[in-house]
């Protein structure tokens, strides 16, 4: 306890009031006054207001219940989730997982989190699992929210609540019968988009690039002129077109599985192709006035546009030919690159590289089960081991 003059004239107070329970440091209530006769009666007041508790340190006062919002957890998880080195179309998609559905008052939105109750919870989430296939994949990342919520103690509660809730059956994504093409159809497949698109080298050039190099979606759209070496039949990876939850394009460097760049070899087939559809877009630029540059995309179209004029390709060549082809999703054409490569007998790391799997084992897992003419050659080493005498 004191009081000191300062220099402007004034007195200052000074009054420890307790300790600080955390730290251990002493806590002192300051106040300034006109002059020495008000600076000792104010100090004979604390002091006063000290003894009687009437004077009571914050760190000692007894916590106000305030709402806390799962709008408000995900506001500060989400500031911890930006630093954790994911690449930005991912945290992109998260984000947009929330605003778009998570962060929606039918589910989480607003909803106080030390009102909440299991069946709530519970009830809400059943009624979203039946609507998107993707629920049960967003839903953990709510769970993530709900345990920083209770690990931070911001909440009164010591589980997750997501943890103990019994949930209905997700929405499943359409599985289909088939998901690559074999040699005939593969064969059958490139006829007939040629055939389809005859006036279109866009296309042309699009569909021959995803069958014959197994690239994926986003790096064919990703893939830019100066990446494609005509004089050496090379095509450099080196970025991706991504999309995020709303639909929006956005180019990113890289490649999905991290590295920076990936170097595929084109057959004379793919080299054409591409090449055709080079000259018409120098062409269709020289008669705009706005001819191509190098860094521009090779492709600059909307993965949607591609997809969709895939699956009209298929409708089309199933109502006019006698031979039918299986309906694929546009990844099955990459399932297609590699199923025969394997088939063929190309090796294993061979076919990893081309694609682009980090590890051997990934695509082991992957195609594991489109390896019938190898499974049928081992059938047949064993029954001529067996035969011999």
């Amino acid at each position: 306890m004191a009081i000191t003059k300062k220099k402007n004239g004034k007195y200052q107070v000074r009054v420890y009031v307790g300790y600080d329970h955390i730290t251990g440091k002493r806590k002192t209530k300051y106040a300034t006054c006109e002059t020495m006769r008000e600076a000792r009666l104010k100090e004979a007041q604390l002091i006063t207001d000290v003894e009687t508790g009437e004077l009571v340190p914050e760190w000692d006062k007894p916590k106000v219940q305030q709402h806390y919002t799962f709008d408000e957890a995900f506001e500060e998880w989400f500031d911890i989730y930006k630093q954790q080195g994911f690449t930005q179309s991912t945290v992109d998609k998260t984000e947009q997982y929330f605003k778009l559905h998570l962060l929606q008052p039918e589910l989480f939105g607003g909803m106080y989190l030390e009102r909440m109750t299991r069946k709530e919870v519970q009830d809400r989430v059943n009624v979203f699992l039946a609507k998107y296939v993707t629920a049960t994949k967003m839903l953990g990342y709510a769970s993530q929210v709900f345990k920083y919520a209770v690990d931070s103690e911001h909440i009164k509660c010591d589980e997750n609540p997501l943890d103990h809730i019994r949930k209905v059956r997700p929405k499943k994504a359409q599985t289909r019968k088939v998901k690559y093409y074999n040699e005939g159809q593969a064969q059958l497949f490139e006829a007939g988009f040629n055939e389809y698109y005859d006036d279109k080298p866009m296309y042309k050039a699009v569909y021959t690039v995803l069958l014959r190099t197994g690239m994926r979606i986003g790096e064919l759209l990703g893939l830019q002129w100066q990446n494609v070496d005509f004089a050496n039949n090379l095509l450099t990876l080196n970025g991706r077109m991504t999309y995020l939850g709303d639909g929006t394009r956005k180019y990113e460097s890289g490649l999905k599985n991290g590295d920076g760049v990936r170097v595929i070899e084109i057959d004379k087939v793919t080299h054409n192709k591409l090449k055709d559809w080079h000259k018409a877009q120098l062409l269709e630029g020289f008669k705009s006035g706005t001819p191509i540059q190098t860094e521009d995309f090779v492709f600059p179209y909307a993965r949607t546009s591609i997809t969709n004029s895939f699956y009209r390709f298929q409708d089309w060549f199933n109502k006019n030919h006698e031979e039918q082809l299986p309906h694929l999703n546009l990844h099955g054409l990459r399932h297609t690159h590699a199923s025969l490569l394997i088939s063929d007998g190309v090796e294993l790391k061979k076919v990893a590289e081309r694609l682009g799997h980090k590890d051997i084992t990934i695509t082991a897992n992957i195609y594991a089960d489109v390896t019938p003419k190898a499974r049928r050659e081992v059938a047949d080493k064993f029954s001529e081991i067996m035969a011999k005498k």
